[in-house]
């Protein structure tokens, strides 16, 4: 059966690294039964990864040239969004935080394809990383906002 998952989720996090390593690979990684990770994914049920299977399949993630850390990545975007912070956001922000969002998306993309011309520059690659740096930390930013609206 295929469930809907939430996107900052760990069971969408678990997922992501099944496509990528395989099913067989992360039963071998956490050295549990397959029943048991069949729960880890399912979001009916209230079973997570340990942190020492979440750091192993974040690792064996990278090995496969992943980037980022999915479990890592969910653990700290929803901490963020949990966070005291995060009860006085003001829902209304979220139209300059998305004018901001294509801002640096579009310096950060510029940045890119400079730093990656023919000759590009110690200085243009270090540019392109600010840019990136920044259109991160907007990207977050905008994360919780997202989170704390209510559905109708």
């Amino acid at each position: 059966m295929t469930y809907a998952r939430d996107p900052l989720s760990f069971e969408a996090a678990l997922d992501d690294i099944v496509d990528r390593i395989g099913q067989d690979q992360v039963l071998r990684i956490v050295g549990r039964a397959r029943r048991t990770v069949a729960h880890w994914s399912n979001p009916e049920c209230d079973a997570t990864p340990p942190i020492a299977a979440a750091l192993a399949l974040d690792c064996a993630w990278r090995a496969a040239g992943g980037a980022g850390a999915p479990m890592l990545d969910t653990y700290r975007r929803r901490f963020e969004a949990s966070a005291p912070i995060v009860m006085g956001i003001d829902i209304g922000n979220l139209p300059d935080l998305t004018v901001q969002v294509i801002h640096e998306s579009a310096d950060a993309k510029a940045a890119l394809v400079i730093a990656m011309m023919p000759g590009a520059t110690e200085l243009q690659r270090r540019e392109a990383s600010r840019e990136v740096s920044e259109n991160i930390a907007v990207l977050e930013a905008t994360l919780p906002h997202l989170m704390a609206q209510v559905p109708p």
